[in-house]
């Protein structure tokens, strides 16, 4: 039986498009115009007879027949691309691909990562990280750790970790901030400053009445100033708890703040999901679970309400 298929550079552009839910970002990704990629969606929504997309002031969002198709084309490009056979390939290796924002990566995963734990899950594990939060997932992505909701076709999203912020300093500072108060030292924060804002006014002071201000666009730049006794830092229960754990920073002082996102996990549903890929996954909750007690009775974590 023979069937109509629509046109497959359509296809890939209204792939991409879903992914970044963005032609312009769409048409980068292929080395296309935005004008092609706009085109070639059309074309594709006059084959379907249906709308893919509602076109909104300058962006795109999938109608609900879209998302249904996005999920369909994702799983046909998986069974016919080239990358199949490496990924039978890599998955008979026990090898799993795992993204995971920047900050999360290094600060929380990295220090529990041992080679005795990459034994026993019995997996090669490729970790791409990224300093800006990303938009979509990459199609032979088998985990995801995102900080905020991350919606893409053939991927399942779960939460992960909340996170409590407060202030961090090295132990030595700690009883000079308890005496003189925080702004009594030099500040350290990334580009963001609302949160020190807000812990600040909390105090009945704000940012500029600080004795001096340290700027670092990274937050493990930030942590690592302050565990070097260079001023007082904004960190969490979640970024700073192997520093926290080891002593090189301590919480002087409250208040503690609710982080203002969470980080999600995300893992592939389309296709077969290997062995290792579940594994992974698997400890990665378990060890989610565990930080969720050690914050609880430590204190760092903020109360649950209710």
């Amino acid at each position: 039986m023979r069937h109509r298929l629509p046109n497959l550079n359509a296809v890939r552009a209204f792939d991409a498009a879903a992914r970044h839910q963005s032609f312009s970002r769409a048409a980068a990704e292929l080395g296309v115009t935005h004008a092609s990629v706009s085109r070639y969606i059309k074309n594709l929504e006059a084959e379907l007879g249906m709308p893919l997309f509602e076109r909104r002031h300058r962006q795109v969002a999938l109608t609900p027949g879209g998302a249904r198709y996005a999920e369909i084309v994702a799983d046909a490009l998986m069974l016919i691309s080239l990358d199949t056979g490496t990924r039978a390939t890599r998955n008979a290796k026990g090898r799993v691909v795992l993204e995971s924002d920047s900050d999360l990566a290094a600060l929380w995963l990295m220090p529990l990562l041992t080679d005795a734990v990459l034994e026993d899950l019995g997996i090669e594990l490729e970790l791409r990280s990224y300093p800006e939060p990303p938009r979509t997932i990459a199609p032979d992505t088998d985990l995801a750790l995102t900080w905020g909701r991350l919606d893409v076709p053939g991927f399942t999203r779960e939460p992960f970790l909340d996170f409590t912020i407060f202030p961090v300093c090295a132990p030595e500072r700690a009883e000079h901030v308890r005496t003189h108060g925080l702004i009594a030292n030099k500040l350290i924060y990334d580009r963001g400053v609302n949160t020190w804002d807000e812990l600040l006014r909390r105090q009945g002071t704000n940012l500029s009445a600080a004795s001096g201000h340290l700027i670092f666009h990274r937050t493990q730049l930030c942590l690592e100033a302050a565990a070097r006794g260079l001023g007082v830092a904004l960190g969490d229960d979640v970024t700073a708890a192997a520093m926290l754990r080891d002593g090189r920073l301590v919480r002087p002082c409250g208040p503690s703040v609710a982080g203002r996102n969470s980080y999600y996990l995300s893992s592939v549903s389309r296709g077969p999901v290997s062995p290792s890929a579940v594994a992974m996954r698997t400890w990665l909750l378990e060890k989610a679970g565990e930080h969720v007690r050690w914050a609880e009775e430590t204190g760092y974590a903020l109360p649950k309400e209710g």
